[in-house]
């Protein structure tokens, strides 16, 4: 009689798995830092991430792209109650505001990484009215985000001008997306700034906090105290350095605010030093790299889209965030993947880890069973 196996192999990418247990354990140690209070929260918010995250390693990537139709429609729908919602950058729901934008970029990715894998699958090529369309697709959603969180925005747009790329769309049409992307970044914030100038002014979202921010990084002048956080951010990682004051010991940190999202980075930087520091950031290219390897080794055009895109879009968010606390870019609002506090970002994270490793599961099987 044939015995039944009970063991359970895990058959990811170990080392992406490794990376992502490795930047969970400092998030526990920066928010427990910041504030010890909020830590058992940010531990239920971890255990949802990785729940989420063994589910998308468990169910087959290729099921869940059947509902990419139904999560376009969701994400516009989610868009469109942020625009409108009081809250900054997402809903209000039972008294909290959950940010939506991580999800809302997340599911557009998902649906164009499919869209242009269904095309190829079935022997066809993109035509210039399927390209219109996943660029009207990506203008919507862009312009949606830019209302209220320019970077988001810019990060998402440079993503799937990428997957665009790599998906070998005519570069004239990449070109040509990439131009008119930056003439509405450029045109918006002109608009702005001239009625920043004005005595009528002119609101479009968050869209002058952007400028305000740009304007400080360009010109230093902190009249207005938007340079505040970027001093301080600074002063943290300058305090840190090759003589860390240790865990729990930075007195910056309670300064900064967003101190466990924004910040998260100068937070831990404060207590940590170099030497995690720059750990931190060769986990985040070891990501990249591991994420580009699954894209290579993926049997599909969906498991190779996807997984880039996931790979960059993650990657392309802990840079800008180190980037900004570091003051080598403006500030925004994004958060350092897998360390930041924030029950959405985490959990979405997960989600998009968790689909990466069961790509990356689906190639050794396959390869599995090619040797055979």
């Amino acid at each position: 009689m044939r015995k039944l196996n009970l063991k359970w192999q895990f058959k990811g990418d170990k080392i992406m798995l490794m990376i992502v247990i490795f930047l969970s354990f400092l998030s526990i140690l920066m928010v427990f830092s910041t504030s010890n209070m909020r830590v058992l929260n940010h531990l239920t918010h971890l255990a949802f991430c990785f729940g989420m995250m063994i589910a998308c390693y468990v169910i087959d990537y290729r099921k869940i792209a059947i509902l990419t139709p139904l999560m376009l429609l969701f994400a516009l729908a989610l868009l469109i109650m942020t625009i409108v919602s009081q809250a900054v950058r997402g809903v209000t729901i039972f008294g909290h505001d959950v940010q939506t934008f991580y999800l809302i970029g997340f599911m557009v990715l998902f649906y164009i990484t499919n869209y242009i894998a269904h095309k190829y699958n079935a022997g066809q090529t993109l035509t210039t009215q399927n390209i219109m369309y996943l660029f009207g697709v990506v203008g919507i959603f862009t312009l949606g985000m830019a209302k209220l969180n320019m970077s988001t925005a810019i990060i998402f747009f440079i993503t799937c001008t990428v997957i665009f790329f790599i998906a070998h769309v005519e570069m004239k049409w990449v070109m040509m997306l990439f131009g008119v992307g930056v003439f509405a970044a450029v045109l918006l914030a002109s608009i702005v700034l001239i009625g920043m100038k004005s005595d009528k002014g002119i609101e479009i979202g968050r869209m002058t906090t952007f400028v305000n921010r740009i304007t400080y990084y360009i010109t230093k002048d902190n009249v207005n105290g938007y340079g505040d956080q970027m001093v301080l951010s600074r002063a943290a990682i300058a305090r840190g350095g090759f003589h860390p004051t240790g865990p729990g010991k930075g007195v910056i940190k309670y300064r900064l605010p967003e101190n466990s999202t924004d910040y998260a980075f100068a937070s831990l930087y404060e207590e940590v030093g170099i030497t995690v520091g720059i750990l931190i950031i060769m986990s985040y290219l070891i990501f990249f790299y591991r994420a580009r390897e699954i894209s290579k080794e993926s049997g599909g055009p969906f498991g190779k889209l996807f997984a880039f895109a996931i790979g960059f879009w993650l990657t392309c968010q802990a840079l800008v965030h180190i980037g900004v606390n570091c003051d080598l870019l403006p500030a925004t609002g994004q958060t350092l993947p897998f360390i930041s506090s924030g029950g959405a970002s985490l959990a979405v994270s997960g989600i998009a880890v968790g689909i990466l490793l069961n790509i990356s599961k689906v190639n050794n099987i396959r390869k599995e069973n090619e040797g055979r």
